[in-house]
């Protein structure tokens, strides 16, 4: 789903917020053994000794959500290192962006914000990151992020922001293994084994995908996620959507795609007013053997087990409308930034540095619940991939896991999720037809582009 629309922070906790009236105003991924992540903490202890920091207060402005526990303990070591005090500013998620564009715009900011970006936010969200961000072109941590995470930290040839998230599969097929077996069914990878899948699940008296369209973001995923399979139907369509020379409207793929969503509805693969049913009591339906598919991220399935106590095994498989391939790579994440209007700046860069080194990294990891991986350069890391996780990855083709979802690869698409979203059910309903749904995004992203004033739309 769409970044903003904060899909992610379905798995995640609420933070007690610690609200401060007004905010004042790097890594090293070693890539090597426990020996470099020992010599990289011995640097950080140089650093302390050679930069005098104390005394001084780092601010940092973020949503609920996007630190939580992750951070405390290297938040706790940096303050101890350098002598200084971290003032962590945590705003709730329906507030953050609303009091992030006031900070910028009154030149108040903490000394480090952050946003959910994705390869087109800088520009949106930031708008003027020249004014407003810290340049680490020349940062030692930058080859810390894989290229694809670098597209949504540069703008304009500079880089501006680190990304420190995960890379497991988010938003694919979660599937009772255990019932798959029992009743001898494969796992599909086209829509026609799809339907049969389903017809012989519900012949069991099973919703065969639950899907919870009340949640208001969740259905919208099964289009979306599967941005390769158009980009694979017509090749450079992405760009072509970018620049303003190709519509939503009348493209093939996608129109089939909202026809085979709409028929698993019309048959009742759903469940029974599925519009109606919210996410609240998924995973007792699953514990329950009341469901037997969902769309989730990869680590629901341990919340499943968790919550149910249920024996069942689950496994992932790829969203097969469309007879759709490819992985839902995405570049999107909750992303730090350092304010250029900042007296700390260079307490600003050692912080970047020091949450990027091999013994931070190891730490937000071994301290994320939700999560069993960081999707970074750094061989000295030691991830906790789920044995299920690591199945489903055997399983998908590298080279299809190149292209970004739907929402993050073209411009403006995100902007409307809901909207998109409350289209689609009324074509479910027969209030409107496939390619209205279409036609409504055109309209809706040439709107933005217009605010935006791009001039592609001109």
């Amino acid at each position: 789903m769409g970044s903003d629309m904060c899909i992610r922070e379905m798995l995640c906790t609420a933070m007690v917020v610690s609200m401060v009236a007004g905010c004042s105003g790097g890594g090293n991924s070693d890539g090597g053994s426990q020996d470099s992540a020992e010599e990289s903490t011995e640097s950080d202890g140089e650093d302390a000794g050679s930069a005098d920091f104390a005394g001084e207060e780092l601010s940092i402005l973020v949503s609920a959500g996007w630190m939580d526990n992750r951070y405390d303990d290297t938040i706790a070591r940096f303050e101890e290192t350098y002598d200084v005090t971290v003032d962590l500013q945590t705003i709730p998620a329906d507030q953050y962006s609303d009091i992030l564009q006031s900070k910028l715009s009154t030149d108040s900011c903490a000394d480090i914000f952050w946003i959910q970006s994705n390869p087109f936010a800088i520009s949106s969200v930031i708008v003027d990151p020249e004014k407003y961000c810290i340049d680490f072109s020349d940062a030692g941590w930058k080859d810390t992020m894989p290229e694809a995470r670098l597209s949504s930290c540069e703008y304009d040839g500079k880089l501006y922001g680190l990304q420190i998230w995960h890379n497991s599969p988010e938003y694919v097929m979660v599937y009772n293994k255990t019932l798959f077996e029992e009743l001898k069914l494969e796992i599909p990878t086209t829509y026609d084994e799809m339907l049969k899948v389903c017809e012989t699940i519900a012949a069991e008296d099973i919703t065969p995908w639950f899907l919870p369209g009340a949640d208001g973001w969740q259905h919208q995923l099964a289009f979306f996620q599967i941005g390769g399979v158009y980009e694979e139907a017509e090749p450079g369509l992405y760009d072509a959507l970018n620049d303003n020379t190709a519509t939503f409207a009348d493209n093939e793929k996608m129109l089939e795609v909202l026809g085979q969503f709409k028929e698993l509805s019309d048959k009742g693969y759903f469940g029974e007013d599925w519009i109606g049913t919210d996410s609240a009591n998924m995973a007792n339906e699953f514990g329950d053997r009341n469901c037997a598919m969902a769309m989730a991220n990869s680590s629901y399935i341990k919340q499943i087990q968790e919550e149910t106590g249920t024996e069942d095994e689950f496994g992932l498989f790829l969203i097969p409308l469309g007879d759709n391939s490819s992985f839902p790579t995405n570049p999107a994440g909750p992303t730090m930034f350092g304010y250029k209007g900042t007296e700390h700046e260079e307490l600003v860069k050692t912080f970047f540095d020091f949450v990027t080194s091999t013994e931070s990294l190891q730490e937000i990891l071994d301290n994320s619940p939700a999560y069993t991986n960081l999707d970074v350069n750094d061989d000295g890391l030691e991830q906790h991939w789920l044995p299920e996780e690591e199945e489903f990855m055997a399983t998908v083709d590298k080279d299809k896991m190149g292209t970004a979802v739907l929402q993050t690869g073209t411009k403006y698409t995100n902007d409307y999720w809901g909207d998109f979203g409350a289209d689609m059910i009324s074509f479910c309903q027969d209030q409107s037809e496939a390619n209205d749904v279409l036609k409504n995004m055109d309209s809706n992203r040439a709107e933005a582009a217009k605010i935006a004033g791009d001039s592609a739309w001109e």
